[in-house]
């Protein structure tokens, strides 16, 4: 079986075998991500940022926190 080459994802920003891409863009993750980018590039980063309250910052820290380490551990198992 030939070697699966990597592919930049530039909307989370790290690279994903070829193999894994329709899973890849199919998590939660990476559909949040896009969505946030295209809401950044639609009504502007600062307008953004503004707009967002301290709890829904605190929230989706939390969250990020929380997929990493889940990721973190499925990465060492």
């Amino acid at each position: 079986m030939g070697k699966s080459k990597m592919i930049q994802c530039e909307v989370c920003d790290f690279e994903v075998l070829e193999s894994d891409w329709e899973t890849h863009i199919n998590t939660s993750q990476h559909k949040e991500n896009a969505l946030t980018q295209i809401m950044e590039d639609r009504l502007g980063k600062e307008r953004l940022a503004k707009s967002r309250d301290e709890t829904t910052e605190f929230l989706e820290e939390l969250e990020h926190d929380l997929l990493q380490k889940k990721s973190d551990s499925e990465n060492v198992e």
